[in-house]
């Protein structure tokens, strides 16, 4: 296979004069990275705009999934949503060490065989807000929340289309009639 290889000549490049621009290259990635660390997150016009949806009128009590591309962007909204106050957190992405299945359950009771009453009992605080890279978009059920947010647009369509399903699937009638009797309009004191 080396054999295969072409060689090429010293005497056709300037190879100082590449080496020079290697350097130059660096140099703009170290200023780049530099302006980088200047940013914070009050001018991040994109979570500022989720911070305000998600402590609007609008989504008040509502159970909220976001999905975004990469675990970092994950816990980056993970820190500033709590920051901002956002109660009824939780986060999964590939590399998160908690148990899944209990935050799915915390966050999706109905549809997961479960109810906020026996969350309650256990002291397993629910989940109202979801955050998720596309670790949680395949073959869950997920659909209490009435809202999936893409902060992240995926490059495949398919993808968000398994993305939208965990959130629209046809209604099962049983869970249906546990949501209405748990809705907190309807349930008794004592259910509380």
């Amino acid at each position: 296979m080396l054999e295969a290889v072409e060689k090429l000549s010293r005497e056709e490049y300037d190879v100082s004069e590449m080496l020079a621009e290697t350097f130059l290259d660096l140099d703009e990635i170290v200023e780049f990275l530099s302006e980088t660390r200047k940013f914070e997150s009050k001018h991040d016009d994109k979570l500022r705009r989720l911070v305000q949806l998600l402590k609007s009128k609008e989504l008040a009590g509502q159970k909220v999934l976001i999905f975004t591309e990469f675990a970092d962007t994950a816990r980056y909204l993970m820190a500033r949503l709590s920051d901002e106050g956002i109660d009824g957190l939780g986060q999964v992405d590939s590399g998160s060490k908690g148990n899944r299945a209990d935050i799915i359950e915390r966050f999706a009771p109905y549809y997961n065989g479960t109810d906020s009453a026996t969350l309650a009992k256990k002291n397993r605080p629910e989940i109202r807000v979801l955050i998720s890279t596309d670790v949680l978009s395949e073959g869950l059920n997920l659909q209490d929340a009435s809202r999936m947010i893409n902060y992240d647009i995926h490059w495949n369509p398919v993808r968000l289309m398994q993305r939208i399903g965990r959130v629209d699937r046809r209604l099962d009638p049983e869970a249906e009639a546990r949501l209405i009797a748990d809705h907190p309009e309807v349930r008794t004191p004592e259910a509380r």
